[in-house]
């Protein structure tokens, strides 16, 4: 008995480029590490590491060739050390330089529906659309076609990339290091044909899982006549990675910035050190604000910088259609000035994202980020802003990831997305480094968590919001209720206006009522405060995109907004004593004397 299976397939084709290359073994790098202070022979090295003396040689030979030891005299003996060159790799925590030799590729694989299993497309011998399976029907073959439910495998980019690596990859000493968009394809009107004949599947791929042979196996042994197998999706599903990785790392407390005039002066600084990329992320667009920044943009790329913009205002159709009318306003200003043009690049479709975001590489200290509540590209630099710029190569990369999921959504075809990747994947080969400070990026609900967690301050707890909407109590004000409750908690929540249907006269109403609980609830006036933070206690704060007295994170979308949490000594004091040399009127609130409510 002869029985054909129809499972329904994506198929992904691409070209690549793969970075070929032996990388550092272990014994090189101890090698390196054993003559970064002082010289040694060949017979000091072997002596101390217990290695053969060809394998020291082969070591030294291979960190030679790439600069990274030279030779000098010791007791009229061959000596070795590490060269500048060799130290500076070493002494700053960077990865060894590594010179692979790129080489092209196309690659294509097909992704089955049904157990999220994914083969190169050579190994599957039949693929036909459902035009050809009809007219195979029609002639007399006997087809089942299997009808997936309740959800299929992850399409995402970051699911595709991994697929296309362990693909295109082969073996430990190659490396997907780009895909070219422009080649990428995605089919998803395929079905693979398999044909079983006496319960023996023929065509079916070597590497199929058990479920796939199950799923085929008891397609096959169905009553004659049947046409649709309809199972449901029994593979891996995608996790939204919204879980908090913190980093310990030392943090500047300079690096908090504070203020409009800040901001400004940072980011003129930041487009001066830029090396040859960036990426600036800002809610919303302005083409005269982006003029009055023009000069510093194309002194940056006059050096060579190549700096995308994007940004992602949609929050309705009016608002996306303004950024959208901004984002063609600058392209044009972009296309009409040599320097810029060919290297400022606008992004005309919205990520759909309320973050706030710079990431730029530099030649001394690697990557570095800045996250926080300032719209660079739009803002007028007169508000109150707040962003944390950071350094750590770990939590930079973290940054990264974020704009990967940012601009992903149209899969391999996504040049940046890729490219963020390889650049997420490049950071965390970093030597993780040591300090007091403890650095998280936030997205999603861990905003709420940790506004929860805020709650439970033994003697502050300061949040400051642009916006006092409906969202206000479960978002911050019942959080500061619980703090208040507690004897020695001077709880303040601060905002700037109302918003939504919330007027002038309903947040009295909240401010007196969350008087009554022990908490201060203020309006900012001059300046105003667009800044969105969180302080608790002495030694945490959160600087991000959210304002949580007007808004509530996405769980199908946690790259909506984004922060970064900082447990440091002293932080949440030095936040707390600049916020009050800005706004005087927070070193004259006092604790509500009403009685509080006892904390839970």
């Amino acid at each position: 008995m002869t029985v054909v299976i129809a499972v329904p397939v994506f198929r992904v084709g691409c070209k690549v480029g793969i970075d070929r290359g032996r990388a550092w073994s272990v014994v090189e790098e101890v090698v390196l590490w054993g003559i970064t202070r002082q010289s040694k022979t060949v017979a000091d090295l072997s002596l101390e590491t217990n290695l053969p003396r060809q394998i020291i040689v082969a070591s030294i030979a291979r960190l030679m060739r790439f600069r990274l030891v030279e030779v000098t005299p010791k007791d009229g003996t061959v000596a070795f050390r590490a060269s500048d060159y060799g130290f500076k790799a070493v002494s700053g925590g960077h990865p060894l330089p590594y010179f692979p030799k790129r080489v092209a590729r196309r690659v294509s694989f097909v992704i089955e529906w049904a157990t999220g299993d994914f083969f190169p497309t050579r190994q599957v011998p039949r693929l036909l659309s459902a035009f050809r399976l009809d007219q195979e029907r029609q002639a007399g073959v006997e087809i089942r076609t299997v009808s997936v439910e309740g959800g299929g495998p992850s399409m995402s980019h970051q699911a595709n990339l991994n697929r296309l690596s362990e693909i295109a990859a082969r073996g430990w000493d190659e490396q997907v290091a780009l895909v070219d968009g422009r080649t990428a394809t995605l089919r998803d009107d395929e079905f693979m044909v398999l044909r079983v004949i006496d319960g023996e599947a023929q065509g079916l791929p070597q590497s199929a899982g058990p479920a796939l042979r199950k799923l085929v196996a008891e397609a096959a042994v169905l009553p004659p006549g049947t046409t649709l197998v309809p199972v449901i999706y029994s593979g891996p599903r995608e996790t939204l990675d919204s879980e908090v990785i913190g980093h310990t790392c030392e943090f500047d407390l300079k690096d908090v910035l504070i203020g409009g005039t800040a901001h400004k002066s940072s980011l003129e600084a930041m487009l001066a050190q830029a090396h040859r990329r960036m990426i600036i992320h800002s809610t919303f667009l302005d083409a005269k604000r982006f003029q009055l920044l023009a000069d510093p943009i194309r002194a940056a790329c006059v050096r060579g910088v190549r700096i995308d913009l994007l940004w992602g205002a949609e929050k309705d159709d009016e608002t996306e259609k303004r950024n959208s009318t901004a984002a063609s306003d600058i392209a044009r200003l972009v296309r009409e000035d040599p320097a810029m043009k060919g290297r400022f690049h606008v992004r005309m479709k919205s990520t759909g994202s309320h973050a706030k975001l710079l990431l730029y590489d530099t030649p001394e200290d690697g990557w570095i980020a800045a996250v926080g509540s300032c719209n660079w590209l739009s803002s007028p630099f007169q508000s109150v802003e707040l962003s944390v710029i950071l350094r750590d190569q770990h939590v930079v990369a973290d940054v990264a990831h974020c704009i990967q999921r940012l601009v992903g959504r149209r899969g391999l075809a996504d040049d940046m997305a890729t490219e963020m990747a390889v650049t997420t994947r490049d950071l965390r080969r970093h030597t993780t480094s040591q300090g007091r400070a403890k650095v998280s990026i936030v997205i999603g609900e861990t905003h709420d968590q940790l506004i929860r967690t805020a709650s439970g301050a033994s003697h502050r707890f300061l949040v400051g919001n642009h916006r006092l909407g409906s969202t206000a109590r479960p978002g911050a004000i019942m959080q500061g209720e619980i703090a208040a409750g507690r004897t020695g908690v001077k709880a303040v929540v601060l905002y700037n206006q109302p918003s939504g249907p919330l007027k002038n006269r309903h947040t009295h109403v909240l401010e007196e009522e969350a008087e009554k609980n022990g908490l201060i609830l203020r309006r900012t006036r001059k300046p105003p405060l667009h800044g969105k933070f969180a302080a608790w206690d002495a030694d945490d704060i959160v600087v991000t995109s959210l304002n949580w007295t007007s808004a509530a994170s996405d769980p199908e979308f946690p790259w909506g907004d984004i922060g970064v949490h900082i447990n440091s000594p002293g932080i949440a004091d030095d936040l707390a004593d600049r916020m009050e040399a800005i706004l005087p009127e927070l070193r004259e609130l006092k604790s509500p004397s009403s009685v509080k409510v006892p904390a839970p």
